[in-house]
């Protein structure tokens, strides 16, 4: 989720060749143009940041819309008044007349389609394909997450624990229906399973999306991935550069950098701010030795008391530095050295401030360890969550809980 914090969540894609008998469409067009789409599920909580985001987007580098041109899109869904208002999904191209920023609308969806809906967000990238074939694509996808964690967990473990099945989520949408309001959220596995094509990047704004577990669910889907282990600010990323970074210039981890850039520059609470840009693909090897290293330590892991390890969560205890963990659990020097090796072979760039704010109890806590991934720590949850995890394509590669 984004809290005062923003979340993350993710994002970006690459894309195959599409035949056009039309005329207007070369396939010189097709073959060298790039497609950036910024998928904004705003409708909750965040869509005034969104919206300023959308604005900021605005004042940067954009393309024109001349034949062949780089193409930005926006996906958003607008908030009107309250959540029992539904209006209509938008798609919009957004490019540069003369030194006018163009918004321009060339698709609207029903009233009350959900964006926060994995068939919505398959059928959507499948629109942008058939409406803008391309060499390649990109996402920067922003509204809330709470990492791998199952649908609603994060804000009322209890319940869940003692009742209900859940899913992963990322993306959140406030939902009224019958005058009864519900979240509707997105599973992490089924939205990489949903991508109709491999994407070139996909960079979250959203909270907690930078788990080992996330990135290991997109390894077929994106090329590479760009999130914050710790909540996001409201402010988010810096969106006036984003386009002339991500499709001018297909640097995504400027992107990161600008990012650590503009909350270094912060004082007190708001210098707060964790992101890595990881190659999920590149996740193999990472997954052996984090096997090797789980079925060593498995007791000792299984017995660690969270106070010791280095955690991104707050009060939440779901999101722990992936090398602390198993520092904590007795590695070895030469282990330790294979692990940071293993990732360093998928992780491009890593960077934070000393410290990162949690709303969860409104303070900052200090960041000593650092390693670009976070991951679940077994020791610190009850049955249900234990067991769920078992669900993810990352426990099944690596086997932390058996």
């Amino acid at each position: 989720m984004k809290t005062s914090a923003k979340i993350l969540l993710l994002a970006a894609l690459a894309a195959i060749g599409f035949a056009s008998c039309s005329k207007s469409s070369s396939s010189e067009d097709e073959t060298n143009r790039k497609v950036m789409i910024l998928y904004s599920a705003g409708f909750n909580s965040l869509s005034s940041y969104l919206r300023t985001n959308i604005n900021e987007l605005q004042q940067g580098w954009l393309p024109t819309k001349k034949k062949g041109q780089n193409v930005v899109l926006i996906v958003t869904k607008p908030l009107k008044g309250t959540y029992s208002n539904q209006t209509s999904p938008l798609l919009i191209r957004l490019y540069k007349n003369g030194t006018k920023a163009i918004m321009d609308t060339v698709k609207t969806y029903a009233v009350g389609r959900k964006l926060a809906d994995v068939e919505s967000f398959k059928s959507i990238l499948m629109d942008i394909k058939s409406m803008y074939p391309a060499k390649s694509y990109g996402m920067v996808f922003s509204s809330h997450a709470t990492g791998w964690l199952p649908s609603g967990y994060y804000s009322n473990p209890q319940y869940y624990e003692a009742n209900s099945v859940m899913r992963r989520t990322i993306g959140q949408e406030e939902v009224v229906e019958q005058s009864v309001s519900r979240s509707l959220e997105m599973e992490v596995e089924e939205m990489a399973a949903a991508l109709p094509y491999k994407l070139d990047y996909m960079v979250i704004d959203a909270c907690l999306a930078g788990c080992v577990e996330v990135a290991y669910a997109f390894r077929d889907k994106v090329d590479k991935m760009g999130f914050s282990q710790a909540e996001v600010l409201s402010e988010g990323y810096d969106y006036t550069t984003m386009v002339e970074r991500l499709l001018k210039n297909n640097a995504p981890e400027k992107v990161c950098e600008a990012y650590i850039d503009l909350y270094m520059a912060k004082t007190g609470a708001y210098r707060s701010a964790t992101i890595s840009l990881v190659k999920p693909s590149a996740m193999g090897n990472l997954a052996s030795v984090c096997k090797e290293l789980a079925e060593k330590y498995r007791t000792q892991i299984n017995a660690l008391d969270y106070r010791t390890v280095q955690e991104f969560g707050g009060t939440k205890h779901w999101f722990f530095d992936l090398e602390d963990v198993f520092v904590k659990a007795g590695a070895t020097t030469d282990e330790v050295k294979k692990l940071e090796a293993a990732l360093a072979d998928c992780i491009v760039y890593k960077g934070n401030t000393g410290q990162y704010y949690s709303a969860t109890d409104a303070s900052a806590h200090p960041i000593n360890i650092f390693s670009g991934f976070t991951m679940y720590l077994p020791s610190v949850e009850g049955d249900y969550l234990h067991n769920f995890y078992k669900s993810l394509s990352w426990n099944k590669a690596v086997e932390l809980v058996k």
